[in-house]
């Protein structure tokens, strides 16, 4: 699972150039293929790139739409910037609370609950520390 892959990846990496275009005569699944691949070398602007112009360019594709913003979500979590990735994982479970719900992979769901959780126990350590 594509998933299983980027929760044992590395971290943002910055000494990598980003790519100016991604060719648009990629399948749907090498965004993810290609965006697993960066963010396993430590190229997390890259991979963020790749589940990006997914998004852009297959916007009707609700499954993998939502597979995307939750890799998305993780990168971001994974970078340290935990408050931007509580909002990103809160919007992807509000998705699971729509009409059309059913249609939609449950990993992303169970995954984003799961990191929310650790995020809010993270934000909240974070706080009594500082107090």
């Amino acid at each position: 699972m594509a998933f299983l892959f980027v929760i044992f990846s590395g971290i943002l990496g910055s000494c990598h150039t980003v790519p100016e275009s991604i060719s648009p005569d990629l399948a749907p699944n090498e965004y993810f293929q290609k965006g697993q691949e960066a963010f396993g070398r430590g190229y997390g602007e890259t991979a963020l790139l790749y589940y990006r112009t997914f998004i852009e360019r297959y916007p009707d594709m609700t499954q993998k739409v939502v597979e995307a913003e939750y890799e998305i979500a993780f990168i971001i979590y994974r970078s340290g910037d935990a408050e931007k990735a509580r909002g990103l994982f809160t919007a992807i479970l509000q998705k699971y609370a729509a009409p059309g719900a059913e249609v939609l992979p449950a990993w992303p769901r169970v995954l984003s609950a799961k990191l929310l959780g650790m995020i809010e126990e993270e934000l909240k350590e974070a706080s009594t520390e500082e107090e």
